[in-house]
């Protein structure tokens, strides 16, 4: 369990997201997989058509010490690098939402993995994070459209986002 947010957001909305996260945070990104731990770490968010759709975003303020492993080569998949350990570490994921997927249900998101209770010796302080949290998602819902998915399920699009999908605002 955790806590997310579902958002879409354009390639120029992520550029204002970011600049909104380091404006009050030392933030580290991190790419999904990669073919040598040293290629994990990026500067932002790589253009739409690399491929790349989740992303690991680290405050620093918090501690943590990225951990890596790789994958074993299996027919689906290459033998790349990650993060080994992500769960229950000060870390957001940010997936993004495939803005010309014609499923209204299927979305990028701001998650959080909340679910303590299953990882011992939490060495960070939550509520500070979940403040944290909680400004980055109150920027989301103020700069975004909200758009009703399903009767208790909405989506935030952020301007270009919002102006690919429907049009400008």
């Amino acid at each position: 369990m955790g806590r997310q947010t579902p958002v879409a957001l354009s390639e120029d909305d992520e550029q204002t997201f970011l600049a909104f996260l380091r404006r009050d945070a030392d933030i580290r990104i991190y790419r999904r997989a990669a073919p040598t731990p040293e290629l994990l770490p990026v500067a932002g968010f790589p253009p739409r058509p690399s491929g790349e759709s989740t992303f690991t975003i680290w405050n620093t303020a918090f501690p943590w010490k990225p951990e890596y492993a790789q994958w074993q080569e299996a027919p689906f998949r290459k033998p790349d690098f990650y993060l080994s350990n992500t769960a229950g570490a000060p870390l957001l994921e940010y997936s993004r939402h495939a803005l010309d997927n014609p499923t209204p249900n299927v979305f990028g998101r701001i998650y959080w993995n909340t679910d303590f209770e299953i990882y011992a010796g939490l060495e960070y302080d939550r509520e500070a994070f979940s403040r944290w949290y909680s400004r980055v998602v109150r920027w989301l819902r103020t700069n975004g459209n909200r758009v009703q998915v399903t009767k208790n399920w909405f989506q935030y699009w952020l301007p270009g986002a919002w102006a690919t999908k429907y049009g400008p605002r």
